[in-house]
């Protein structure tokens, strides 16, 4: 091969990379494994802890823990049953974003107050 056909060849070459649009092909957005640690989206991400609240009693239920959180002696304490002085009454579905449902108790008996009946 001649050193000009070269020369035409490598210039052809080079003008045809310059029109041609290259591109990486994009990923798709992956949720990480539950083993990664949590430094970005998952990060961000709130865990809620599920409850039926019992505004009558003021009675929290925990179906993770199975267990109730009441009200007693100006305190709250957690057993597997209630006591039996304790009526239920209707019950709400609420979500927490924390595993201690007193903390957020003056929060939750604004939106859902005491029922008197």
């Amino acid at each position: 091969m001649s050193i000009c056909k070269k020369i035409v060849t490598g210039i052809s070459l080079t003008l045809l990379a310059g029109t041609l649009n290259f591109s990486l092909p994009e990923f798709a957005q992956a949720d990480p494994p539950p083993h990664a640690p949590a430094h970005g989206y998952r990060n961000k991400q709130k865990v809620q802890y599920k409850y039926m609240y019992y505004p009558q009693s003021q009675v929290y239920y925990s179906p993770t823990r199975n267990g109730y959180y009441y009200p007693s002696n100006g305190s709250y304490i957690f057993n597997a049953k209630l006591p039996s002085n304790i009526q239920l009454g209707k019950s709400v579905s609420i979500d927490l974003d924390g595993p201690d449902p007193v903390i957020y108790h003056p929060t939750v008996i604004q939106q859902y107050p005491v029922i008197v009946q």
